[in-house]
């Protein structure tokens, strides 16, 4: 077999176990994406302050719908300065009373919801969290698959680069070549060199980034990733997506629950216009003296307080409420709006992705290996250059490169895409 030959099959050999089912390398450990999804769901630091702040949340309702502590008394009452005696002044007691605070009907249930609003939107910040992490966490998969693969694809072209230098140093040696082809292949594997470096740096921050996310130290080493496919049926209905995203998204969700908490919290204000009520009961124990028999005392009351101030308490409170209310209200429309548009955004990427990956698969790459396969063989018999050997190899390369960093996107639009619509499969 010849080394033009040679040289054909490798790459033949090489691209097929590249862009098809993807390299298995039984020796390494698998990379595999859903065990990283749960490892995150369980470790991730973010996820478990969220999850802390929403258990904090829903012990409030409870408390803020309970009544204050009853207030329990304690008076010694005319009390005469002259002897400090209890039997001598038929007015000295001492006294014992207990009060209860009951707020304006409703203020307990307004309060109460006010605070429960507030935890419902707190646990569906909780739940976004979470499809964050988990879109993150595909991000960086995908990110470290596509990096993963240019890595194999720069060795096998340096290896392909390689046999170059052979064979324009066979040429070369039986004066049919010139030295200048030696000299461009070895350069040609410098520029790999390079890449290849540049390459490893992106993969140590990626691997670094995931392992933050999975709450690792920093070095724990990563296996390769699994190969990934283009999914078989790519989501491409705008409007029910679109509508979908506005049902399902946490995000959303929480900021409705913002808008009726502000609304509970400016019917809240509004009670203040009325007083509270304070019901007290007393009993005053009097002492007899030497010649007279004293009875004890029963006492009972209401004091209800006077909300006078009301243009700087009441009135305020309700304006700031009701500003809340539209802000609030701003907030969750600005929300939609940016969320329509990223699914637009994005299902445009994943329809651009997907037939730029058909393109490549179908159409560039085989093309650019069967071109690349006939400049070997033009130049082993010296009707092809070496600069157009080089070229078609470069062509081929960067087609291949193309293809993984094209799959990496569009699995991370899918991602991202999964994350706005804020529910799996779409």
């Amino acid at each position: 077999m010849t080394i033009a030959l040679k040289i054909g099959a490798f790459i033949l050999v090489a691209s097929i176990a590249n862009v098809g089912a993807g390299g298995v390398a039984a020796a390494e450990e698998m990379l595999r994406l859903q065990p990283l999804v749960r490892e995150a769901l369980a470790a991730n630091p973010e996820i478990r302050a969220e999850e802390g702040k929403w258990e904090a949340a829903r012990e409030r309702p409870p408390q803020e719908g309970s009544l204050d502590d009853p207030m329990l008394n304690f008076e010694i009452e005319n009390l005469p300065t002259r002897s400090f005696g209890f039997t001598q002044d038929d007015m000295t007691m001492k006294k014992l009373s207990i009060s209860q605070a009951f707020p304006y009907f409703g203020k307990l249930g307004l309060r109460s919801e006010v605070a429960q609003r507030e935890a419902n939107a707190i646990g569906l910040a909780y739940r976004d969290k979470r499809n964050e992490i988990v879109r993150r966490v595909k991000e960086v998969f995908y990110e470290l698959y596509a990096i993963e693969r240019s890595l194999e694809i720069v060795e096998e072209n340096r290896e392909l680069l390689k046999q170059f230098v052979k064979i324009a140093e066979t040429k070369y040696s039986v004066g049919k070549g010139v030295q200048q082809d030696v000299l461009k292949a070895q350069v040609e594997l410098s520029k790999l060199l390079d890449e290849q470096i540049r390459l490893e740096q992106s993969r140590q921050a990626a691997g670094a980034k995931l392992n933050a996310i999975l709450n690792r130290p920093s070095h724990t080493p990563l296996g390769r990733t699994e190969d990934v496919s283009m999914a078989k049926e790519t989501p491409t209905e705008l409007t029910k997506l679109q509508a979908k995203a506005l049902e399902n998204r946490p995000l959303l969700k929480g900021l409705q629950e913002e808008i009726e908490r502000s609304k509970a919290a400016n019917a809240l204000a509004r009670k203040r216009y009325f007083p509270d009520l304070t019901m007290s009961l007393g009993y005053a124990f009097r002492e007899d003296s030497a010649i007279v028999r004293r009875s004890d005392f029963f006492s009972a009351g209401v004091s209800v307080n006077i909300p006078i101030y009301f243009r700087t308490k009441q009135d305020r409170q309700v304006a700031e409420t009701s500003a809340l209310i539209n802000s609030a209200r701003e907030q969750y429309q600005a929300a939609r709006n940016e969320v329509a548009s990223m699914v637009q955004e994005l299902v445009a990427d994943i329809e651009k992705g997907r037939k730029l990956i058909d393109l490549l698969e179908t159409g560039l790459i085989p093309q650019a290996r069967l071109s690349l396969d006939s400049a070997v063989s033009g130049y082993q018999v010296g009707k092809v250059d070496f600069l157009t050997l080089l070229d078609n190899r470069v062509t081929l390369f960067n087609f291949e490169k193309e293809y993984y960093r094209t799959m990496g996107e569009y699995q991370m639009s899918l991602a991202r895409l999964e994350w706005v619509v804020g529910a799996s499969g779409y």
